[in-house]
């Protein structure tokens, strides 16, 4: 006999008091995110059983196969289509089976039951084991999971990447929220990005209500969602992290002529230029002859020189557009160069003197003594230098280790809480404020 449940028959009441097995029927997306909540899983029922075998290891199982079972079963469809959930259970009701039929998208258990037991006995839980759950395969959100499991297991902890939940795990951390849709709590926290809607708004309201913490991406955002009617005391922010392998983009200089015997082009400028600077941040470009003692110093302090020791004007075409900045300290009325440079639209540090003066709007940088060219050059030195530092501590240990806080505050363990206060205003502290 087939008796089909209503609403308010509590699936993991009924499971708890007469033991029998459980069946799944559906062996979709939707029975992957259900699995690790029911009990007593025996069988998966899918039309597809000849070809899928088996999930999680439990078989995977025909109608014609289940129609044979003589055990007592629960059976809960977990199919998302409305309208093929109604058609299995009327197949289902002329079955010579004895089971009680559960719609897993319409039964209270699975979207008002809260299981009381949390933590340890002594309100502390510590965290072992943190599992990560990824259903996408593609480049930013695996490569999430992939960062964040090398960071834990650096530090020694236990994790995993899978699709689903792990009841076993201190901690399941779902990479996008999109995958969180908690049955019973299972310490479950996600990342919050890209609410654009009422739907998903209304979605982060319902998942709020069993997870522990929903974790933005910026401050912006979680005021945002606060302000929206999101409880505040579920939300916080962890800026994301960089790979910390991208190397600095230089400035290009370039220099255009060759040298004299009087040295009318000043060109032991360069060295002594270069004695100031970081060779991380500037790469220069030179073609004319006579340059070689200049550029062999220059190397050898550590900077990148392209250099042409001859005039080649299919290299030179390819040259000056290249350039971020072009370079002249003579005073020999200017250089033929300047006029190509500016053609290019390529900014300029040059001396303020002959041809360059008749050019309006041609000097981005005038430069009449040797310290003049320095202070140029260190201030877009310590320009760029600041912006790379702005992400300096955006690293992925760092993003780890505020996770961390955040996790250990949720499972009551707050020792050390307040270790980092003044050094940053995500992770732990926008919990606490």
């Amino acid at each position: 006999m087939v008796k089909l449940m209503s609403y308010e028959d509590n699936y993991f009441d009924i499971c708890e008091a007469l033991g029998y097995k459980t069946v799944i029927y559906g062996a979709g997306k939707c029975a992957k995110k259900a699995f690790p909540y029911l009990k007593n899983v025996a069988y998966i029922c899918d039309k597809r059983a000849n070809e899928l075998k088996e999930l999680n290891g439990v078989p995977i199982i025909s109608l014609n196969e289940l129609q044979k079972i003589k055990k007592k079963l629960l059976i809960v469809i977990c199919i998302k289509s409305e309208s093929v959930r109604e058609e299995i259970k009327n197949n289902l009701v002329n079955t010579p089976i004895e089971a009680l039929i559960f719609d897993y998208f319409h039964n209270v258990a699975f979207n008002l039951y809260k299981e009381r037991r949390l933590v340890n006995c002594d309100g502390k839980k510590e965290i072992h084991y943190v599992h990560l759950i990824c259903e996408d395969e593609g480049w930013i959100l695996r490569k999430f999971a992939v960062r964040i499991k090398e960071e834990l297991e650096k530090q020694g902890y236990k994790c995993s990447i899978g699709s689903m939940v792990d009841p076993l795990a201190d901690i399941n951390h779902h990479v996008i929220y999109a995958s969180c849709e908690p049955i019973i709590p299972c310490n479950d926290t996600f990342m919050i990005t890209h609410i654009d809607s009422y739907d998903k708004m209304e979605f982060l309201k319902h998942q709020l209500k069993y997870a522990k913490m929903g974790i933005c991406m910026s401050r912006e955002t979680m005021e945002r969602l606060a302000a929206y009617g999101i409880p505040r005391e579920k939300l916080c922010y962890i800026n994301p992290a960089q790979d910390g392998v991208i190397k600095p983009k230089k400035y290009v200089l370039g220099i255009t002529h060759k040298t004299h015997n009087d040295h009318r082009k000043n060109e032991s400028v360069l060295i002594t230029l270069c004695e100031d600077l970081d060779p991380n941040y500037f790469i220069f470009k030179i073609m004319g002859s006579g340059w070689d003692d200049v550029v062999k110093s220059v190397r050898n302090m550590g900077f990148q020189v392209d250099y042409y020791n001859d005039f080649d004007y299919e290299e030179y075409m390819k040259l000056i557009p290249s350039l971020d900045y072009y370079l002249f300290w003579g005073f020999d009325e200017g250089s033929m160069g300047y006029l190509d440079a500016l053609a290019a639209g390529i900014e300029t540090i040059v001396t303020p003197q002959g041809f360059h003066l008749d050019i309006k709007n041609g000097i981005t940088y005038p430069c009449r003594i040797l310290s003049d060219f320095k202070n140029v050059l260190l201030e877009l030195q310590n320009k760029r230098k600041k912006i790379i530092e702005s992400v300096e501590t955006w690293t992925w240990k760092n993003y780890v280790d505020k996770h961390l806080e955040v996790w250990n505050y949720l499972l009551g363990n707050t020792k050390d809480m307040y270790k980092n206060q003044h050094l940053y205003e995500d992770g732990i502290f926008s919990v606490l404020k």
